[in-house]
Order: structure tokens, then sequence, then C-alpha cells
């Protein structure tokens, strides 16, 4: 009797100790690693700090903020792309990353559509068509029709080749059937800068970028490309009010996981997405930054595929029509 209690005894520990080891561990039982393609202080860099640390409080874990800049945001994407599909790293990628960089890079090492889970999108800024401040124009139709008389002399500066800028004002020119002269720059920031200084004539400039430089009559602002005016510029008519609806450009922000990681892991972290951008301290942040946030029937996974699918076409032709390739 005593022996077979002793064989009960050891059988029941030998169960439990079994069905111990093949619980699952809930998710996230680590800090999560959030690349973000590009260096920090930038549009991306500002929007994934704001929402990753609402995300930890809804996850019970810190999202650990990791700064991979290079080749337009492809190479911190690309690693993010061969990680472990275990839900613990995902990179904040964007227009140009998800959407441009196949049609830019004929040497990328991603398919954005086929190497990444998407999560969620998460905020998009605008792009404002701003002209230096003696431009002979205050209208997007007066500058249309100076541009027309100048030709080639028209001037027009950019962040850089296959920046978000660069391609927005390829948009914008191609849709005017304009070939103004560009003067690329390293980056918004000195580009904006010598637009003030009147060093050449217009930018097509993220709403993020143009903040600094909205007050004190520095800049004139033609019109923005968003569905409705933005609170920065209350007198700058859309793209479709000033007669140019076919102007339809962003720069989008947006989560993504590896291929392969479970559709459980995506949904806890999509649902964080949008506990984020349902908060009022959140969603005040990011529009005081500049951002536009999505509404909520368009941040999950199948929408964000669906306008990836349709950015990337969109670029494809733009981009190849200007024949631009980048190493």
């Amino acid at each position: 009797m005593k022996r077979a209690l002793i064989t009960c005894l050891i059988l029941a520990a030998a169960q439990a100790f079994l069905s111990s080891g093949n619980a699952q561990t809930p998710y996230p039982s680590r800090p999560i690693n959030l690349v973000v393609p590009f260096a920090a202080g930038g549009p991306n860099d500002v929007m994934s700090r704001i929402v990753s640390e609402h995300m930890s409080r809804t996850l019970g874990q810190p999202i650990m903020i990791e700064n991979v800049a290079g080749a337009g945001g492809t190479t911190g994407s690309g690693r993010v792309a061969q990680a472990q599909p275990d839900g613990y790293t995902l990179v904040s990628g964007h227009v140009g990353t998800h959407a441009a960089a196949p049609a830019l890079y004929p040497n990328l090492r991603y398919d954005p559509l086929k190497d990444f889970t998407p999560v969620s999108l998460v905020a998009e800024t605008p792009i404002v068509i701003a002209v230096k401040r003696d431009f002979p124009a205050s209208s997007l139709q007066g500058f249309v029709d100076v541009a027309r008389q100048r030709g080639a002399a028209l001037t027009q500066g950019h962040a850089g080749v296959g920046s978000i800028s660069h391609i927005s004002c390829l948009l914008l020119m191609s849709t005017l059937n304009l070939k103004p002269a560009e003067v690329p720059y390293r980056g918004s920031a000195p580009a904006m800068t010598d637009l003030v200084a009147g060093q050449y004539d217009f930018t097509c400039a993220l709403l993020v970028d143009a903040l600094p430089f909205i007050s004190g009559d520095r800049l004139r602002f033609l019109a923005v490309s968003a569905p409705a005016r933005v609170p920065q510029l209350p007198a700058t008519p859309t793209a479709a009010e000033a007669n140019l609806p076919e102007f339809v450009a962003s720069s989008w922000f947006a989560f993504y996981l590896p291929r392969a990681t479970p559709i459980a892991i995506r949904d806890r972290l999509a649902n964080a997405v949008d506990a984020a951008l349902n908060d009022l301290s959140v969603r005040t942040k990011l529009e005081a930054a500049g951002m536009i946030l999505p509404a909520s029937d368009q941040r999950g996974p199948d929408a964000l595929t669906r306008k990836m699918v349709e950015e990337a076409v969109k670029w494809k032709d733009i981009i190849g029509k200007a024949n631009i390739q980048l190493n």
C-alpha cells in the first residue's frame, strides 16, 4: 500500500512538471526592441517614442528604441526582416522603407510585402508646398503661372535624392508638367534653412519639418496635402481646395514585425497601438509634432497592407518616370 502511494505521488509530480514545461509563457515576458531606422530626433523617432511609451504601459514590458540609420531607412528595416519572428523585434517603417524603397533601391535586400508582418499604421505627416518669402506668387495657381514662365530657371530644393520631400515634389512636378532645376541637400534642416534664406524657390516639405519656420512670416505656404486644413496652418488651403486634388502625398509611419510572427502576437501589439492612439495625451503630443492620426478603421494589419500596395504602385510609377535609382 505504501509503495503504491509513493508511486502515485511520483507520477503526479512528473505530470505537473511536464504540464508546466509545456505551458506557454504569456507575451510579452521581456523587453521589446523597436528599431527606428533613422537617426534620433527625426519625425519617425519622435513618433515612435511617444507611442511606444504608452504601449509599454499597456503591454507591461518596456519597449526599447534602437536607432539604426542608413540607406534611407533600409538598413534597419532589413535587419528586422531577418530577425526572429517572436514578437520581440519590430521596426518603425514609413512610406520610404515600405513603399518607395523597391523602386529606389534595385538591390534592396527585403521585400516590404513578403518579409514583414504588418501591425498598424500609426501616423502621417502631410506635405506642404512652401516658397521663399519673396516669391512672386501667394497661391498655388499663381505659383504654377510663374513656374511655367521661368521653366528650368525655377529652383526646387529637397532633403536629398530619394527623400520624401524629393519624391513628393516629383509627384507634384509630374502632375503640373514642370521640370525645375533641383537643389539637393543632406537632410531637411539645411534645405529649410536655405529656403528661408532665399537660396532657391520652393520645396515640398513635411509638415513636421516646416513647423519651426511657420512663425515670423519667413516662408509662404501655398497648399497642404491633407484631407482637411491642418491647425498649424489654418489659412493654408488643402491641395484639393487649391484645385490640385491629384496631389496626394504624405510621410506615413507604421509598425512591422518579421514575417511568420504569430497572429496572436501581432494582434496584441496592434491593440496596444490602438490604445495609444485613443489616448488624449498621446494624440495631443503627436498632433503638436505635426502628425495626423489615422481613423481606427485605417490602422490595422489589413488596412496597412492595402495602403502599402497602393503606395508602392504609385511611387514605382513616379520614381520610374524620373529614372532614379540609389545604391
